[in-house]
């Protein structure tokens, strides 16, 4: 979990030239239950032309709501 929390508070670069946006419906196991939930991915490609995964997050449904 240190590596998670590392991950998140990590310093980003100051510009991102291209940035990607995209969600994922992904089969979650909740309980006894199996259910879609959407992943929201921040995908950034920095000035060396390195990708690097800027944020995830987790909801229920895809909508223009969260966007």
């Amino acid at each position: 979990m240190t590596t998670v929390i590392e991950w998140q508070n990590r310093p980003l670069d100051k510009v991102y030239p291209i940035l990607i946006m995209d969600a994922l419906i992904v089969k979650v196991r909740d309980g006894n239950h199996v259910q879609n939930k959407a992943f929201y991915l921040a995908l950034g490609i920095n000035l060396q032309g390195t990708k690097e995964i800027l944020g995830i997050w987790v909801e229920m449904t895809e909508g223009a709501k969260f966007w």
